[in-house]
């Protein structure tokens, strides 16, 4: 068992929600994203990953398509155990 945060993001990456994947990452959690945008999904990740030492898991899906939220949230569990921090947007 990880004694790591980890913080989830679902759904789309703006400013706010980029600031506070930036405050979760300062404080050492680990990430893990589910957006739609694989070239910014990637960019955040890389960028996340380089300034703040950390690991971040992007996951290329769409949060209203069961299957891919599935999908994606077994991998979080299985990964890291537990999430706890969740941001979450859905239409």
């Amino acid at each position: 068992m990880i004694d790591t945060k980890v913080c989830v993001l679902a759904g789309k990456v703006g400013n706010a929600e980029y600031s506070l994947l930036e405050k979760y990452a300062r404080e050492g959690c680990f990430i893990a994203l589910i957006i739609k945008n694989k070239e910014l999904g990637r960019m955040v990740k890389e960028e996340l990953e380089r300034l703040y030492d950390i690991g971040v898991f992007f996951f290329h899906g769409d949060v209203e398509k069961e299957e891919d939220k599935d999908i994606f949230l077994t991998a979080v569990e299985t990964m890291f155990g537990r999430t706890d921090y969740m941001i979450w947007y859905e239409n």
